[in-house]
């Protein structure tokens, strides 16, 4: 019994370490928002929009950001002279495909089965993102602290 103690107690931190923090990053962060965005008609498309300011001398290779329990792809862009990670996660919940279920099985062709998502590997408070970033064929991660809530943003 007390084998099986020790052994879950280990395997519960190899989880936690095989993501290592690390402070010596390529790159600053010079701050961070987020806004939920919104369309103006109904079943229109909704999202929260994080940016994150970066300065770096090199390029950086972004992978993903980790943001409120969503897992998204970093998209790095640039206006005027400041450069950021963009991260958007889509929040509407109207984008199902409808599925045909029928006796028949041969009607129901085509139907696609739910994906399952990437479990989200990191205790965040709401206001905290990871972003994941590669050099050579190491990933590393930073957090993102204090980011900023801004107002809610309609498109019409």
């Amino acid at each position: 019994m007390k084998l099986i103690g020790i052994l879950i107690l280990a395997l519960s931190f190899t989880k936690c370490a095989s993501v290592k923090m690390e402070n010596n990053h390529p790159f600053k962060i010079e701050s961070a928002s987020y806004s939920h965005v919104t369309g103006g008609v109904k079943g229109s498309y909704n999202s929260t929009n994080l940016i994150i300011n970066f300065t770096a001398k090199e390029p950086v290779d972004f992978q993903k950001v980790y943001f409120q329990n969503r897992i998204t792809k970093a998209v790095v862009e640039q206006h005027n002279d400041k450069r950021y990670i963009a991260a958007r996660y889509k929040t509407s919940s109207n984008d199902r495909k409808d599925l045909i279920l029928h006796a028949d099985p041969k009607q129901e062709f085509g139907n696609t089965p739910n994906t399952p998502t990437e479990e989200f590997p990191f205790e965040l408070k709401e206001n905290e993102a990871m972003v994941s970033y590669v050099i050579g064929e190491k990933t590393h991660y930073v957090k993102v602290e204090n980011i900023i809530k801004k107002d809610k943003v309609f498109m019409q």
